[in-house]
C-alpha cells in the first residue's frame, strides 16, 4: 500500500509540474507578445529572458550551449544536406516515384477543393 501511495504522489507531482511549466510558458509568451504589440521592446525582452531562479541556470548553462552547438553543427552540415538532397534524393523522386505519387495527391487535392467549394452552400444550423 505504501508503494501505491508513493506512485500516486509521484504521478500527481509529474502532472502538477507539467501543468505549471505549460502555464508558465503560455503566460510568458502571451505577455511577451502583448508587450511587443504595445511597442514596449525593452520590457518584453526582460520579461521573456527572466524565467526565475530555478530555470535561469538551466537556460544559461545547459540549454544555451547545447543550442549553440546544434546550430553550429547544422550550419556545418548544410552543404552536405544540399548535395544529398539535390543529387541523390530529388532525382530518385523525379525519375522513379513522381509518376506513382502524383496521381493520389492530385486526386486528394481535387477532392479537398471540391469539399471546400461545397461548404458555403451548407446550412450548419441543421447539423
Amino acid at each position: 500500500e505504501d508503494q501505491f501511495i508513493m506512485k500516486a504522489i509521484l504521478k500527481y507531482a509529474k502532472y502538477a509540474w507539467c501543468t505549471w511549466l505549460t502555464m508558465k510558458i503560455f503566460i510568458k509568451v502571451s505577455t511577451y507578445y502583448m508587450l511587443r504589440s504595445r511597442n514596449m521592446e525593452v520590457e518584453a525582452y526582460s520579461w521573456i529572458t527572466n524565467w526565475g531562479p530555478l530555470v535561469n541556470p538551466f537556460i544559461n548553462y545547459i540549454f544555451s550551449p547545447i543550442s549553440r552547438l546544434v546550430i553550429f553543427i547544422y550550419h556545418l552540415t548544410e552543404p552536405f544536406r544540399d548535395i544529398l538532397y539535390y543529387e541523390h534524393i530529388l532525382p530518385i523522386y523525379l525519375f522513379h516515384l513522381q509518376h506513382l505519387l502524383d496521381p493520389p495527391f492530385s486526386m486528394a487535392q481535387h477532392l479537398y477543393v471540391r469539399f471546400l467549394d461545397c461548404l458555403p452552400g451548407m446550412d450548419f444550423g441543421l447539423l
